[in-house]
């Protein structure tokens, strides 16, 4: 029999060769196991083990002796589901971390040009920094929109409107939280904008433009700018991902 398939949904050589012995052996205890599948009696047990926690093997006990049975073979079909949907949670669980991943990773090439602003004073001077960087017909990315402070969401709306008459172009990508601030920013011209789940919210602002990112935490008023040509391209290559993937 080919035991390719056997090992490309997860199973070891040794693992498979302990569950076909099975198959034609029945119920039966350790020796039997070990003369048919040629693996060796030190590890049986370890397989045994294995094998039953994938669902693939049972046991009962008999007169104080464990006799081995292989699963049906249609609980393969059930491993594999249960595979699919473990890497289905996985897939989702990584999704969420990658926003924290990518900063990290982002991180590592910061230098010394940080600056942080605080307060509705500090918003003004940071954002005005946009303004004066991009040149007219240039777009930017701003990444992860999820909830604001009234005030400062009347301030943002206001700046996008400057924004948008200096020929300014940029894409936002808003949490699925914030559809109303997300509706209130799409009229204006020169603004595209994408939604992502929910699950995805953070606090977070990034707003990446040439070589500079700003850190936008709007619920604190709290705005860190940061001049990085590797923080910058890190994140804009995350945002062109995350937008790819927004509705």
């Amino acid at each position: 029999m080919n035991t390719e398939f056997f090992r490309n949904i997860g199973l070891t050589d040794s693992e498979t060769k302990v569950y076909l012995a099975l198959l034609d052996l029945g119920s039966t205890t350790k020796g039997p196991i070990v003369d048919k599948s040629g693996v060796a009696s030190s590890k049986i047990y370890e397989l045994l083990e294995k094998l039953i926690q994938k669902g693939l093997v049972s046991y009962v006990i008999k007169s104080g002796v464990k006799y081995f049975e292989s699963a049906p073979p249609s609980r393969i079909l059930d491993y594999m589901q249960e595979k699919e949907a473990k890497l289905k949670q996985q897939k989702g669980q990584i999704e969420k971390l990658l926003p924290e991943l990518e900063l990290k990773r982002s991180m590592a090439g910061i230098g010394s040009e940080t600056i942080v602003y605080k307060g509705m004073k500090g918003a003004e001077t940071s954002f005005d920094d946009i303004l004066k960087t991009l040149n007219k017909g240039e777009e930017y990315y701003v990444l992860g929109i999820s909830k604001f402070t009234p005030h400062f969401e009347r301030f943002v709306v206001n700046f996008h409107k400057k924004r948008a008459k200096q020929g300014i172009k940029c894409k936002i990508i808003v949490n699925e939280l914030a559809e109303e601030i997300g509706n209130k920013l799409a009229p204006i011209s020169l603004t595209k904008i994408k939604y992502l789940q929910k699950e995805l919210f953070t606090p977070v602002v990034f707003i990446i433009y040439k070589d500079k990112t700003l850190i936008s935490i709007g619920l604190d008023e709290l705005f860190i700018q940061i001049k990085s040509k590797n923080l910058s391209e890190g994140l804009k290559a995350y945002a062109d991902y995350m937008w790819s993937i927004g509705n």
